[in-house]
């Protein structure tokens, strides 16, 4: 199932990158998430950073088919890495899974930062994968709405953090 968002923020990307790799960036938008910050680690990878987190998220707004075969959190491991674009930019590789039931959830894709006039063009594109046969694709419509909702919050951290709400 395709994830597409796109964001715009009023800093270079090189300020966007820095606050997404901050560690305490990290913990503000797990604490946004009302996620339980299992661990985080932020590193430098060679000039190309990388950051980890492992959370535990309550399921709360997921359909109510998949509530019993969840619980009421989950999980979760959240990898990016990093890397710089010949336009100026910087471009992640992005890794979100989850176990349940010995199956596999994952969000894998990429989220490019790119330059604009008046700041960054953050767009974020993907796949929602569920590995479960027979409830495979509602599952996968799941993860990927709820994929949208927690980018739209991680958005509104990072405008905080570089000084927009908005």
């Amino acid at each position: 199932m395709p994830i597409d968002h796109t964001a715009t923020f009023p800093a270079g990307p090189d300020d966007v990158l820095a606050v997404l790799t901050d560690e305490a960036f990290l913990r503000d938008y797990a604490q946004a998430l009302g996620a339980r910050l299992e661990s985080v680690e932020s590193a430098p990878d060679g000039g190309s950073p990388r950051t980890t987190l492992r959370l535990v998220v309550p399921t709360l707004g997921i359909p109510a088919v998949f509530t019993r075969f969840v619980g009421r959190q989950v999980a979760v491991a959240d990898r990016r890495s990093w890397m710089a674009d010949d336009d100026g930019g910087h471009r992640g590789v992005l890794l979100v899974e989850a176990r349940i039931l010995g199956r596999t959830a994952a969000v894998r894709g990429e989220r490019r930062l790119r330059p604009i006039a008046d700041g960054t063009r953050s767009t974020v594109t993907g796949e929602a994968e569920v590995d479960a046969p027979v409830v495979g694709r509602q599952a996968e419509a799941a993860v990927r709405e709820l994929a949208i909702v927690v980018l739209r919050r991680e958005d509104d951290v990072l405008r905080r953090w570089l000084g927009t709400p908005d």
